[in-house]
Formats: structure tokens, C-alpha cells, sequence
């Protein structure tokens, strides 16, 4: 069970906070800085960017464990 939480919090957070920025970005996108309206064009850089993160911060969290 200790290993679930765990997957929970390395990557579950990541991705829901993920999933919450680009629906941000579709309902505001006539409001975002010319910096996110470029990216929010581009739908898989901001995906790809995300999980690039996501994966990062696991392999961090996993690293700073041992």
C-alpha cells in the first residue's frame, strides 16, 4: 500500500495539476500573457512539457529518497 501513495504523490499530483493548467488555458486563452497564448497554440509542446515535469519530478522525488 506504502508504494500506491507513493505513486500517488510522485505522479498523480504532477498530472492532475497538469490536466488543471490546460483546461485553465482553453477557458482563458484570450486572457493569458502572449507568452501562454503561444504555447496554448501548440498543444503538444504544452503536453509534451508537462510530462517531461512530471517524469522529472518523480525521478527527483525518487532520487532524493534513497
Amino acid at each position: 500500500m506504502p508504494l500506491v501513495r507513493e505513486l500517488v504523490l510522485a505522479v498523480g499530483i504532477p498530472l492532475v495539476l497538469l490536466l488543471l493548467a490546460v483546461l485553465a488555458m482553453e477557458q482563458w486563452r484570450d486572457q493569458l500573457p502572449a507568452w501562454l497564448q503561444r504555447l496554448a497554440e501548440r498543444p503538444s509542446w504544452l503536453w509534451n512539457t508537462g510530462i517531461g515535469l512530471i517524469i522529472c519530478l518523480s525521478l527527483l522525488r525518487w532520487l532524493l529518497q534513497r
